[in-house]
Formats: structure tokens, sequence, C-alpha cells
């Protein structure tokens, strides 16, 4: 339980299985073949579950399920030259589509939704493909960012030292939603912070901590009308609002409407972060000290799930919901977990140095974690590691965290790692890979080539892959377009 290595906390019975591209996953129980009595006795225990299923099973399928959404997919490639501006986007067999240019010096292509927006030093422009794209200004001392939501592309303008907050929200088939929060509040000399920011999946309810009220505020791309509450937003859902005030060792847990409406307060030790369920009538949370607890919006009871078995003397320092909020990613200084929403520790490591972790969201669905020397690829579904390799620096992820690119110190050369384990790209660098980890934009003596993740081998070792396919253009930025599907998979939490 040291040095970084893993510590599987399930049994067999409640172990996770996975197929090969992580899209559906199943408990794997512990069958085994056994005498007539044996399967008389499973018989007869069939039948009593069966029996316990028509009495109250309805209310477990439809309440303590973690539902899972499917993976994001990707719709478009951009391309970009950074200096002239020129902007091409194209389509995923490479057919030209639509080019552009809105001026030098671009900064950054951020995409989501199957759209883009371009970041340029003064400005940000929504759909620049678009005949009437939607442009505005970047502040000084402000700073550009996307937002990780399931459907659409969600860019926020602040300033992290804090200050006036805008937020545009690009939905399909519609124009941009254009937020300005210190026009909508009045707020003369507001204090937001980006970093404050929480938000449910898709992207349609935003809480931001409003620190010069001490409230937080709470606004939709659907209104124009702010909804004020108090104490600071844990957790958002279209259904359900989780706000927390901490005293020193206990919490004082709101639950709300999204109107506004108090639906109960619950004493809870200090919470440390949590998640709303899918269905937005449970919210699944950490204490300081380790402890997973659940509330439920209509009881007033606080139960405990179980606790995290931490290195002495440490506390959680934080909470990350990732995989859409389906599970929990928990750190103290020297270790780190990954937990489901009935409280199950599904993987757990501990180094005898800090464990640090590359930046998560809700989108992630892999994390790596770092623990003295070596970096690991962890399955975030079910806890299980991907593959591990020592001394990587500058280290570059898909949206998803299933895929990365870093440079091995020891032999200065490019590596690719991923459900495959770990390659060396031969002198090759990634310019962009799919939000799904399914595909890669690679450098190649003939120019830059599009190639699907399962070809990998082929291309690398010279063979002739079916998916490769070379990019016409000299362009120096290379963005494949995160696209989305709204379906979601039921699995055992």
């Amino acid at each position: 339980m040291v040095n970084g290595e893993f510590v599987d906390e399930a049994d067999s019975d409640a172990e996770y299985d996975n197929d090969d591209t992580g899209d559906e996953h199943r408990p794997r129980g512990a069958v085994r073949n056994g005498s007539n009595a044996s399967r008389l006795l499973a018989t007869i225990i069939g039948v009593a579950v069966l029996g316990a299923l028509a009495v109250g099973g309805a209310q477990w399928i439809s309440q303590d399920r973690d539902v899972i959404p499917e993976v994001t997919g990707w719709s478009a490639v951009v391309t970009a030259d950074r200096m002239s501006g020129a902007l091409t986007l194209w389509s995923p067999s490479l057919e030209l589509l639509a080019t552009a240019n809105h001026g030098e010096r671009i900064a950054a292509v951020l995409d989501g939704g199957g759209v883009s927006a371009v970041v340029l030093p003064d400005s940000v422009i929504v759909e620049p493909f678009d005949l009437l794209p939607t442009i505005m200004p970047i502040p000084s001392g402000h700073r550009v960012r996307a937002l990780s939501t399931s459907n659409d592309l969600t860019v926020v303008i602040g300033n992290d030292a804090g200050g006036n907050l805008v937020i545009i929200t690009d939905r399909a088939g519609a124009r941009p939603s254009v937020i300005d929060l210190g026009a909508i509040t009045g707020e003369p000399n507001p204090r937001y912070f980006p970093a404050d920011i929480e938000h449910d999946l898709n992207g349609t309810l935003f809480a931001i901590a409003d620190t010069v009220n001490f409230q937080t505020v709470l606004v939709s791309p659907d209104s124009e009308q702010p909804v004020y509450l108090p104490d600071l937003a844990l957790a958002v859902h279209p259904n359900l609002v989780v706000t927390s005030q901490t005293v020193g060792d206990r919490a004082e847990i709101g639950l709300f409407d999204p109107n506004g409406d108090r639906i109960r307060t619950i004493s809870t030790p200090a919470v440390r972060g949590g998640t709303i369920s899918a269905d937005g009538e449970r919210f699944i949370f950490v204490t300081r000290d380790g402890r997973v607890m659940r509330v439920r919006r209509t009881s007033n009871d606080l139960e405990d799930l179980g606790g995290l078995d931490m290195p002495d003397l440490e506390v959680v320092t934080d909470v990350t919901p990732v995989v859409g909020g389906s599970r929990l990613w928990v750190r103290s200084a020297h270790s780190a977990a990954v937990v489901a929403l009935d409280g199950q520790v599904l993987g757990r490591w501990v180094g005898t140095g800090d464990i640090t972790n590359e930046t998560l969201t809700m989108s992630s669905r892999c994390a790596i974690v770092e623990a003295d020397g070596v970096s690991r690829l962890v399955d975030l579904i079910n806890g299980r590691e991907l593959a591990d390799v020592s001394g990587l620096v500058g280290i570059s992820q898909s949206d998803d965290g299933c895929l990365l690119t870093a440079i091995r110190s020891s032999t200065q050369s490019t590596v690719l790692v991923g459900r495959f384990n770990v390659v060396d790209l031969v002198g090759r660098r990634v310019l962009a890979m799919a939000p799904d980890s399914s595909a890669v934009i690679l450098t190649s003596e003939s120019g830059p080539v599009l190639l699907d993740i399962k070809d990998l081998a082929i291309a690398l070792s010279g063979g002739s892959a079916a998916s490769a396919q070379r990019i016409e253009t000299g362009d120096d930025l290379y963005v494949i377009v995160s696209g989305f599907i709204d379906t979601g998979v039921v699995v055992d939490g």
C-alpha cells in the first residue's frame, strides 16, 4: 500500500468488468460449478431475490444506480495558421467544409458540441465559420477557457484575480447565448472567480460564488433572471442545487430547487466535495476526514456509506466529480482513490511522496496518478490501471483523459500512452487527440496524418493503415472537434 502501488479494495463479487472500449460495464459475479445441492440452494436464493425485487427492486433500480454517459465523439477537424489567422474546417473524412480568417495571432481554438471558438489577443469568436459569428471582447487581465460540458460549447471570459464574468453557451440549432453576470446582477464592483463556477453536466445551469455578498448566483442560458442562494455551491443539477456553510468541523448542507426554494437543511461533518446522482435525487459527498456520505432530497437522514483508508494524520484535500458525475476522485497529500456513488472504493493509490494528477473534469474517464516518479494511467470507471511509465514530462491528454502524449525523460523520445499501454512514436509528434481517444493527428515525413488509434501499430511499423489520411495543409494548430452523444448506459454503482 505504499510506493504508489495499486490497492484493489473490491472483492471478486463486486468487481467491475469492462470490454476494450470501456463503454459497457457490469458487475462480475463469482459463478462456479457445484453439486446439485449447491444448485438447489442457488435456486432457492434466486427465488428469494426475485421476490425481494418484486417488492422493492423497482425503487432500487430507479434510485441507486449510476448513469455513466456515453463517450463524447468527434465531428470535425479545425486547422489554423496562428500567425496569418487562416482557419479551415474539415469533415472526419477530411473533406474541405469551410474557411475563415478573423485576424492574426490565434492563441487557441476551443471546441465542444460540434462547434468551435477562436481566441485572439483581444477577442473570442464563437462559430468562426458562420456568416454572423458571435464576437466578444476580452478585457485586459481576463482570459478565456471552455468549461467541460457534454452537449454544448461553453466559453467563460474572466479574471483569475476576480472581476466580472461572461459566459457564452453555444447550443445546437440556436444562436449563442451570452450571460454578462455583472450586467444581470447589477453588482457595481463584481468579484466573480472563474475557478468558482459549478455547473451541471450538460451546461444548462451555472452556480457562481459572489464573494462581495457572500452568496451564490444561479444563472441559465434559458433565463435572464438570476437566482440567489445563501452559502457556497457544492454541486449543481437541473433538479437540485446543493450549498454548504462550514463552521469548524461541521457543515450545514442546503438542498434547493433551482428556482431558489429551500428543500431542507442537514447538518454534516465538514465537506470536501461531492456530486449529484443523474436522477437529481441524491447528493453523495466526502468529508474532510474521509467518510463517504449521502443525503436525499426526500429525507432528513444522513447516510454513512463507509470510509476511505487514508495515511495517518492526513485529511481529504479535494474531491472531483468525474465520468459525468458518476464517480468521485478523492485525494489527500499522499493518496488518491476512485469512489462509486454507493461508497465502494474501486481503486486506491498511496505514495511515499506527494501524489499529483493532471487536471480532471466531469468529462474525465481516465486519470494520471503521478507518484514516486511513476505515471499511471487509471480507468476512472472501474479503478483499473491501464498503463504505467516512469519519467514522463510535458504531459498532454485527450478530453476524456484516456490518451496522453509526453516526453520520456530517459530517452527524450515522444510516447503515446493509452488502453494499448505505451508506444514510442519513433520520431513523430502528436498534433491533436480525439476527445474520445479514438483518433490522433501525427506528424510524418509527408505532412500531418489523421489516424485511428486501432491502426497505430500498423502505421508506426511502416505499414499501410486503412484509416490514415493526410491533411493537405501547412497550418500549425490542429483541433479534433468534440461532438456529443446524449444517451447513457445504466450500470450498478
